[in-house]
């Protein structure tokens, strides 16, 4: 169904447990429950999309320093110096049922109006290759080559969206 349909769209801060079992299954199926579990978690604030009853999309921020990119010769990216005021998003999920219908885009408004209001001036967070258009179409850089993630042996990217 699209957007239109799901009028009923609540997007708010959630507790970690909240949002835990989302995240496990779409950025972590089939792996243990513990590997959907982030440094930072008791910290960090997280946000969840719900639709009625269900959640739908999730997303976590926390301050964590930008170390800066890799020189581009021959890249095909952003040079962005380190900042060690960045912010930045882990676990973005949305629901299978529901990517491509916006909640991705309104949870990550949410996210990023939150890391502005603690006075990040820029954001930062290692996309997986396979959705970096989302974050391109949201305004995001690509600031770094791409690279396999040990804990999910896929190709990420690293990605930077100034907040200044």
């Amino acid at each position: 169904m699209g957007a239109l349909g799901h009028v009923s769209l609540v997007i708010r801060r959630a507790d970690v447990a909240e949002i835990r079992p989302l995240r496990h299954a779409v950025l972590r199926p089939g792996q243990p429950d513990e590997d959907s579990v982030y440094a930072g978690d008791d910290t960090a604030v997280h946000v969840g999309a719900w639709d009625g009853e269900a959640l739908v999309g999730c997303a976590t921020v926390f301050a964590d320093p930008w170390s800066g990119s890799p020189a581009a010769t021959g890249g095909d990216w952003q040079e962005v110096p380190a900042e060690p005021a960045a912010w930045r998003l882990r676990g973005m999920a949305v629901d299978p049922g529901r990517q491509g219908d916006g909640v991705g885009a309104r949870v990550l408004t949410v996210v990023v109006d939150v890391a502005r209001e603690a006075g990040a001036p820029l954001m930062w967070a290692n996309a997986r290759s396979a959705v970096l258009g989302f974050y391109l179409g949201s305004g995001w850089l690509v600031a770094g080559p791409e690279f396999i993630t040990p804990d999910t042996g896929l190709p990420h990217i690293p990605v930077v969206l100034p907040l200044g």
